[in-house]
Parts: C-alpha cells; structure tokens; sequence
C-alpha cells in the first residue's frame, strides 16, 4: 500500500470515528430510569401484581421510532434488581386485542414479525456492542448479541393479556449478559423497544429515540442501578451528567428530573407537565368553548351527538389536567396525544355545525 493510498485511509476513518462521535446521543436530552434494588421476590408468569412491582418506577412516554410523535398505544415498564438478577414488567397497552399477531412458538424464531418487546443492553455502556433479548405475547424468546442471532443465553420470559393490553414479564441473571452484578451507582446504556404488528402497519416504538434502527447502541438510553431507594440530589445529578455527557430526562416516581451540568435543572410531576401542555393548547380550549355555546344556544342544532364523546374526552383531558388526580407517565402521554387529536376533531365538526345551520336558515 503506498503512503498516499496509507494517508487517504487514515483520514476517512478518522472522519468516520467522528462521524460517529457526532451521532451518539444526537437525540438531546437523552433518558435514563432508576433500577431499584428488591428482596421481595418475583415470580416470573406474565402478572405483574407481585409486591416487588408496586415498589418499582414506571417509565413510558415511548414514540414512534424516528419520529417526535407520541405512539398512540403506549408501552409501560418498570426494572428491578436483586443480587444476581434484573427484572423487567412491561405493559403493553394495546386498543386492537383481536389483531394481536401471536405466532411464533419455536425459541430464536421470528419473534420480530408477531408483537413483541426488544430490550437492549449496552453494559460496558461503550456505545458499541450490545446484547437484545425479545419475547412475543406468548412468551417465545429470541436473543442476539451486537446483531449477530448464533449468541444464545439463559434468561425467562412470560406473558399474559388483558382487555386492552398484554404483559411481558422478564428475568434476566446478569452473569447471562456478560456482566458482574452492577454496583450502586453504577450506569449501563439500555432501551426498551416495541413492534407493535396490531394495527394496521407495522409500528416501531422505542423508548429511546434510535431513529428507525433499533440496533444503534450509541442512541441508547441509560439504565442507573440504586439501592432500595433512591432520591436525586445535585450531587448525585452531576454524578449521572459526568456519565453520559449530555442533559438526561430521568424517570422518577411520579415525576421526571432534567439533569444536567449544575445539578437538577427541574423537576415535575406528570400532572404539571400535563397542565402545561393544556395550558399552552389555547386553540382546543377556543374550539371546545365556541361548540359548546352553539350548541347551548342551538338546542336543535346537527351534530350535537358527535359533540357529546369529544366533550366527554376534553372533560377527561381538563380533570387530568387540573391536578385533580395523580397522573401516570402513560397517562400523560395519552392525554398529550389527546390534545392535538381533539383539536382536528373538533375543528373539523365546527365547520359541519356551520354548514349544517346555514342550510337551515337557507
């Protein structure tokens, strides 16, 4: 190879090392749930209603993979860890139970092709190799290694439904991962992803936004192992910042913290991030008042049973809120959804009010 041929490929891989250098963590701020520490125990059978679950963080708010758009059918988990084991449940809220695609029965089958959950590991947290372990909602098992299927390892998987969702309980022992049990304090990167086959197309969700490709470990979100509690001072917001070099949205009981170079930045229930949003859609809110009032004026006005369902779901939208009730992550991104879906409803449904009354008067 000759010195200029040698010096040409020198700098283009250096301009791809910081091509990628670039890229990791480009979705800005990144995420990150706390891991807490049980001795309780956890019996792996797709319920979730163990006493160990009550005690564990739920994190959602996953969208649409490479979108900023909210998924519809929101995904729910919350991690746990004993001293040799981590512990996912997920919920997987789902509106079309009878289109759920269950089909693959055979361990490392093509799980990706029914509904399934896909959790991502990245526990050198170096931003490059990663194990991903996926189960359907019959509980069949595939795992992989950095995108090669030939890696295989121990680990359970259960599954059970509801009316409107089904569930994935997970038990995953650490030494099965490649890994020694983490310390307190210690952060891995990590992502929970979903295929969701129920609908109409096939829609990719991801907690971490990974821009459409699931496999790229340098846009994973972050996974913090506590002990039995867990509270977030400045310190310790420094500590997790030092680690990942960029702002994290941490999911928190309740509430989600923003930290960042000096410390928490903010904190806020999903309540307060709710009413914000609200508070900020003054064009629902006109849209709702002024089809209310045509139809307190215009008792015999068209349309008024097409008002009824959208003015029980703002009513909804306003309690929520109003801070009259606690409000779940899910919860949260639902309702947000909510926002931009009522305010096309009902924009379209006043313009067929007016038309219909000018026909009247016609």
């Amino acid at each position: 190879m000759t010195k200029i041929t040698t010096m040409a490929l020198l700098a283009t891989l250096v301009a791809c090392c910081a091509g990628v250098a670039e890229e990791i963590h480009s979705v800005q701020p990144a995420v990150g749930a706390v891991c807490l520490t049980t001795d309780q125990p956890i019996v792996i059978d797709g319920d979730l209603s163990d006493a160990a679950w009550q005690q564990a963080p739920v994190v959602s708010g996953f969208r649409i993979s490479a979108l900023e758009v909210l998924a519809s059918n929101q995904t729910e988990f919350m991690v746990l860890r004993n001293a040799d084991t981590l512990y996912f449940g997920v919920r997987c809220h789902e509106e079309n139970m009878a289109g759920l695609v269950a089909t693959v029965t055979m361990r490392d089958g093509r799980v990706w092709y029914d509904d399934d959950v896909e959790l991502f590991f990245d526990v050198d947290h170096d931003h490059d190799d990663f194990c991903q372990l996926m189960a359907n909602s019959l509980g069949t098992r595939f795992d992989a290694k950095t995108g090669s299927s030939t890696w295989d390892t121990e680990w359970e998987a259960a599954a059970s439904t509801e009316a409107d969702a089904w569930l994935l309980e997970v038990a995953i022992p650490f030494a099965s991962l490649g890994a020694e049990p983490p310390a307190i304090g210690d952060i891995w990167g990590m992502n929970v992803c979903r295929e969701r086959q129920a609908g109409r197309d096939r829609v990719l969700q991801n907690w971490a936004n990974v821009q459409g490709n699931f496999l790229r470990p340098w846009l994973f979100g972050h996974i913090y192992f506590a002990g039995e509690s867990f509270e977030l001072t400045d310190d310790l917001a420094r500590e997790v910042y030092r680690s990942i070099e960029v702002p994290v949205e941490l999911y928190l009981p309740g509430r989600r913290a923003l930290v960042g170079p000096k410390g928490v930045e903010n904190t806020r229930t999903w309540q307060e991030i709710l009413a914000e949003e609200f508070g900020q859609a003054g064009e629902l809110r006109e849209l709702h008042a002024e089809l209310a009032q045509t139809f307190a004026q215009n008792p015999d006005a068209p349309h008024q049973d097409e008002f009824a369902p959208l003015d029980e779901r703002f009513a909804r939208l306003r309690e929520l809120a109003g801070g009259a009730e606690p409000v779940s992550p899910a919860q949260w991104a639902t309702q947000t959804i909510q926002i931009d879906r009522l305010q096309a409803e009902l924009h379209e449904l006043k313009w067929k009010v007016r038309i219909a009354l000018l026909l009247q008067e016609a």
